[in-house]
């Protein structure tokens, strides 16, 4: 019986380890892409996602959180941001692809009535 207990408890420990293991890659891969975005995204499309910037509305730049950007694929908008679109410059020689991958997450989290949580500002 106790072996049975230690070996549950190895089987436990090891199954929360791996748990918080996703937790803090998914939560990286997120700040990863919120970093990416204000360094590269930002002036254009604002911090919302809107294009409500003066570069972006002389860009018009397109409202990342419209159902219209929102329902493209991922594939669609991994190109659009590798190679460019309209007035969005080619950004594959600027950032690495998995930065893409990770800003593209970013932008998902932007969509108009998005009920993921927020963080709380001042983090």
């Amino acid at each position: 019986m106790n072996l049975l207990l230690k070996n549950l408890s190895l089987v436990g420990i090891s199954a929360l380890a791996i748990l918080i293991g996703s937790l803090c890659s998914a939560v990286a891969e997120d700040s990863t892409g919120a970093n990416v975005y204000k360094a590269k995204c930002l002036t254009c499309h604002a911090k919302d996602g809107s294009g409500d910037t003066p570069v972006g509305k002389s860009l018009q730049s397109a409202d990342l959180r419209s159902p219209e950007v929102q329902k493209k694929s991922d594939a669609e908008l991994t190109t659009s941001i590798s190679e460019g679109k309209g007035n969005m410059p080619a950004f594959k020689t600027l950032i690495s692809e998995d930065e893409i991958h990770s800003v593209l997450g970013y932008v998902r989290t932007l969509a108009k009535g998005d009920s993921a949580p927020k963080k709380k500002s001042g983090n």
